[in-house]
C-alpha cells in the first residue's frame, strides 16, 4: 500500500519537475524553458516529507541543448501555502522546483560553453547557478579558472571569482598570400 502511494506521488511529481507555466525559467544554463527536462541516473529516492528528489549514480540532466552531469542531483520542490504538498494534485502555478544541488564532479554544458566544478546549486528565486570548487569555464579555446562561478540565467552574465586565471586565444585568420613578381 505504501509503495503504491509513493509510486503514485512520483508519477505526479517527476513530470512536474519539468513543468513550466506563467513566466517560465530554464532549469539549465542555455536551456529553453519550453523544453522538457530529462534526467537519467542509477537511482532515484523520493522523500515525500522533505519534498525532495535525490538522483544518484551517473546523473545526466538535459534540457534542450544544455546538459548537467554529476554524481548526485538533489531537487527541492516548493511547498504550497499552508504547508500542503505542491506536487500532488493539480499542477502548481509556475515551476515546482525551488532549488537544485549537484555534487560532483559537476559539468554543465551549453553550446560551446562548459562549466565544471565540485558542486553546483540552482536557485529558482534568484534564477542563477553557482558552481564552486576548482571551477573552470571554457568557451571554445578560451578558458577561465577560479573558485566560484556565478551564472545569472536572466541576464546570461557569468562571473568567476577567487584566484581567477584566464587564457584567451585570438581567432586565427588566414594570412594574406604574397604575390610573386
Amino acid at each position: 500500500m505504501k509503495y503504491t502511494r509513493v509510486l503514485a506521488a512520483l508519477v505526479m511529481v517527476v513530470p512536474q519537475v519539468a513543468l513550466a507555466q506563467g513566466q517560465p525559467a530554464s532549469l539549465l544554463p542555455g536551456g529553453n524553458s519550453k523544453d522538457p527536462v530529462s534526467i537519467n541516473a542509477g537511482k532515484l529516492d523520493y522523500l515525500s516529507k522533505d519534498q525532495k528528489l535525490i538522483y544518484s549514480g551517473g546523473v545526466m540532466a538535459r534540457q534542450g541543448k544544455s546538459t548537467l552531469k554529476a554524481s548526485s542531483l538533489t531537487i527541492f520542490l516548493a511547498t504550497a501555502p499552508g504547508g500542503k504538498d505542491a506536487s500532488v494534485g493539480p499542477a502548481p502555478t509556475g515551476n515546482s522546483v525551488q532549488r537544485m544541488e549537484a555534487d560532483g564532479p559537476v559539468t554543465v554544458t551549453s553550446g560551446q560553453e562548459v562549466g565544471t566544478g565540485a558542486h553546483a546549486t540552482y536557485d529558482k528565486a534568484a534564477n542563477r547557478v553557482v558552481v564552486t570548487g576548482h571551477v573552470t569555464l571554457t568557451q571554445g579555446p578560451n578558458v577561465t579558472r577560479g573558485d566560484v562561478l556565478t551564472y545569472n540565467l536572466t541576464s546570461g552574465q557569468a562571473v568567476v571569482t577567487g584566484h581567477v586565471q584566464s587564457l584567451f586565444t585570438p581567432a586565427s585568420s588566414p594570412r594574406p598570400r604574397r604575390r610573386k613578381h
